[in-house]
């Protein structure tokens, strides 16, 4: 689906207000990843990188206005106001009229959502890096969830790269209220009630540690079966696939 399709069912204004948003986001981001999803009521979504990286704002169209959102929202400063929302991470502000965009308070908030993000080069590093320790475990597999690499053990997912900033999410279970106690790990959003916790990629990365979280994830999904080949007391075929066409 293209941002066009995505904004076609609406009003001629908002279709505009849209369109004016997305050109904000790109005069300050040139080299921004822009990707379109349906879900929710449809978003395009706006990522360091293609597939991998972290959405840091988004545009999506309403009946009477237009959502400009902020995926880490709750840390950027905001001295005029115009954030909205509840949620522990995310924010945004509506655009009703097309003066709305022309406030430099707006394109500072966009600014400042970029100079947040590390390097493009090192969120790509970091998921290659990820991709192949999730791979390195029996029967493993690799989708796109969400706009989001996904990592499968047999037919459950244990890991997550780039929910909400540069970040792993995987399956912590019991372990994961003393994780949160490190200020390097945080609830992952929409999971957290299901035992996942998320660890920031930033900085000099522990990967000792990250494959000790991955392995930690995996075995709260895997199946016995599984858990056997991965301790080595069988030897089943291992399958380490990628389940999308990279070319």
């Amino acid at each position: 689906m293209t941002f066009e399709e995505l904004i076609a069912d609406y009003d001629p204004q908002i279709q505009e207000l849209a369109r004016s948003a997305r050109d904000l986001v790109h005069s300050v981001k040139p080299d921004a990843y822009q990707e379109v999803h349906a879900s929710w009521g449809g978003y395009l979504l706006f990522k360091p990188i293609a597939e991998g990286g972290n959405t840091v704002c988004w545009v999506s169209a309403h009946k009477k206005h237009v959502s400009l959102g902020f995926s880490q929202g709750t840390e950027l400063p905001d001295p005029a106001g115009l954030l909205q929302g509840t949620g522990k991470h995310s924010r945004h502000l509506k655009v009703k009229k097309p003066e709305d965009l022309e406030r430099p308070e707006v394109r500072a908030l966009i600014q400042a959502a970029w100079d947040q993000q590390p390097d493009a080069g090192v969120v790509q590093d970091n998921l290659e890096r990820l991709r192949q320790l999730c791979l390195s475990f029996p029967e493993t597999r690799e989708t796109v969830s969400h706009g989001h690499p996904t990592f499968w053990a047999g037919k459950k997912t244990f890991a997550v790269y780039g929910l909400y900033s540069p970040s792993l999410a995987f399956k912590a279970g019991l372990r994961a209220a003393e994780l949160e106690e490190d200020p390097r790990f945080f609830p992952t959003p929409y999971m957290a009630h299901a035992g996942w916790a998320s660890l920031r990629l930033e900085g000099d990365v522990d990967w000792d540690e990250v494959r000790e979280l991955l392995e930690h994830g995996y075995r709260q999904v895997a199946t016995q079966k599984l858990k056997r080949a991965l301790d080595g007391e069988a030897k089943p075929a291992r399958h380490c696939e990628l389940a999308r066409d990279r070319r």
